[in-house]
């Protein structure tokens, strides 16, 4: 099985210091990095209309609470987006990287 999780930060060099961190430390497979996106939301009881970058982070499920924790101590925002799904169908050469890139020892 593979997990694919989301979140969001407000500026490329952020998004490409977590993808790196994640991918290096051996947490994630694999970050996508999309955007800008443009994203609404309540913060602090005002409507926020901001510019962000998305990561899709692929890893899996041994390695779901390391990569939230991990998050929460390198993600620049006080309530970061994170979400996460179980992918329904992965091809097996791809998940087969994905755990042989997910569990050896850190670079």
């Amino acid at each position: 099985m593979l997990l694919v999780g989301w979140t969001t930060v407000g500026n490329r060099d952020d998004a490409d210091q977590l993808a790196r961190g994640l991918v290096e430390s051996r947490l994630a497979a694999c970050v996508q990095i999309e955007g800008p996106v443009t994203s609404q939301y309540i913060w602090q009881g005002k409507v926020e209309t901001s510019e962000e970058f998305r990561l899709t982070v692929k890893f899996i499920p041994a390695r779901a609470a390391a990569v939230e924790t991990w998050l929460q101590e390198h993600h620049p925002y006080a309530t970061p987006e994170w979400i996460t799904v179980r992918a329904e169908h992965v091809a097996e050469k791809y998940l087969s990287w994905a755990r042989a890139n997910c569990t050896s020892a850190p670079l």
